[in-house]
C-alpha cells in the first residue's frame, strides 16, 4: 500500500455506465460535489451523463494529468476504467451501481463521504497484478498485444466445435486441451470467470497465473496455477481451431493459423484507491453470500 492525494485543485475522472440511469445520477452528484472543492472534472465522451461544466475527453486522452478516477456501475465499468486509468498510473475507485461489484470500493450510498475523503487524501493505494498478452503468427513474429487485469481467455470461434490447445509452459508441453476455451487469469480475475469455469479463489497476495479450462473433453479437467516468472503459451494444435484471444471481455485477438498466444506478467499494475483497509476474505464472504 502507498499513499495517495487529491488536491483541492486536482483533476478527478469519472467513468460511467451510461445506460444506467442510477449510475449517471450518481456521477452528477458526484461531480457537483468535487466542482464545489475547486476539483477539475473530467468525463468520458459519449458516456452521456455529464454536464457543461465537465470536460469530456477521449479514451486516449482520458487519463492525461488525474489525480483519481471514480468508475460509477459495475464491474464490466470498472474494468473499463481500468484500462483507461492504468497507463497514466492513476489510481481507481469503484463505485458499485451493478449486481456483483466484486471489484468495487464503495457502494453508491456511500458517495458523498467517499468524494470528501478523496479530495482529502484520506486513502491508499493498492496496486494489482495485470497480464501481458502478445499474439504470434507462424513465424513467431507478434501481430498483436493487449492486457488484462481479470483474464485473457482464448476461445472457440465456431460454437459447433471445440479447440484443442497444446499448452506450454518454458520448453515444456503440458497437455493438449480439447476445451470450449482456456482462461489465464490473476489473482484478482480468479473471482470471475475462472471462477465460474470451476477455477479457485486466490487472495491478490498470491504471485500467480491461473490456467482454467472452460467444459473440458478430457480427464484432466484441473487448473494449473503457474508462476508468473514462467513462460506461458497457448497454440491451436490439429483440425479446424479457429480461435480468438479475449481480454476482460473488452476485446477480442484473432489467432492467426499456425499461431500462438503468449500469456505473461503486465509491465504495469492496476492501481486501486482504498479508503480503509482491504479484507479479501471479507469480501469475498459478502459477494458470494457465505455462512
Amino acid at each position: 500500500m502507498t499513499s495517495a492525494s487529491v488536491p483541492g485543485s486536482g483533476a478527478v475522472g469519472l467513468v460511467v455506465h451510461g445506460g444506467r440511469p442510477e449510475a449517471c445520477k450518481a456521477a452528477a452528484t458526484a461531480a457537483e460535489q468535487l466542482l464545489a472543492t475547486g476539483a477539475h472534472v473530467v468525463g468520458v465522451r459519449g458516456d452521456n451523463w455529464a454536464g457543461g461544466r465537465v470536460e469530456l475527453r477521449g479514451p486516449a486522452d482520458f487519463g492525461a494529468g488525474l489525480d483519481v478516477v471514480v468508475a460509477f456501475g459495475g464491474d464490466g465499468t470498472f474494468l473499463r476504467a481500468a484500462y483507461l486509468a492504468r497507463d497514466g498510473g492513476v489510481p481507481l475507485l469503484g463505485v458499485n451501481l451493478g449486481r456483483l461489484g466484486f471489484l468495487s470500493e464503495v457502494e453508491a450510498p456511500h458517495v458523498p463521504d467517499a468524494v470528501d475523503r478523496l479530495v482529502a487524501g484520506e486513502f491508499d493505494v493498492e496496486e494489482r497484478m495485470t497480464l501481458a498478452v502478445a499474439v504470434l503468427d507462424a513465424d513467431g513474429a507478434v501481430v498483436g498485444t493487449s492486457w488484462a487485469l481479470n483474464d485473457a481467455s482464448v476461445e472457440r470461434t465456431v460454437p459447433q466445435r471445440l479447440i484443442v490447445l497444446e499448452v506450454r509452459v518454458n520448453d515444456t508441453v503440458f497437455a493438449n486441451v480439447p476445451a470450449d476455451a482456456l482462461i489465464c487469469a490473476t489473482p484478482t480475475g480468479s473471482t470471475a470467470y475462472a471462477f465460474s469455469a470451476g477455477g479457485p479463489i486466490l487472495s491478490p497476495l498470491v504471485d500467480a497465473i491461473l490456467l482454467t479450462p472452460v467444459a473440458p473433453h478430457t480427464l484432466f479437467d484441473r487448473t494449473l496455477v503457474v508462476d508468473p516468472r514462467e513462460s506461458l503459451s497457448l497454440r491451436p494444435v490439429g483440425g479446424d481451431n479457429a480461435c480468438v484471444v479475449g481480454c476482460d471481455g473488452r476485446e477480442s485477438i484473432p489467432v492467426p493459423t499456425g499461431g500462438s498466444v503468449r500469456v505473461s506478467r503486465g509491465d504495469m499494475p492496476v492501481r486501486m484507491a482504498r479508503l480503509a483497509p482491504f479484507d479479501f476474505y471479507q469480501r469475498v464472504h459478502d459477494k458470494f453470500g457465505l455462512r
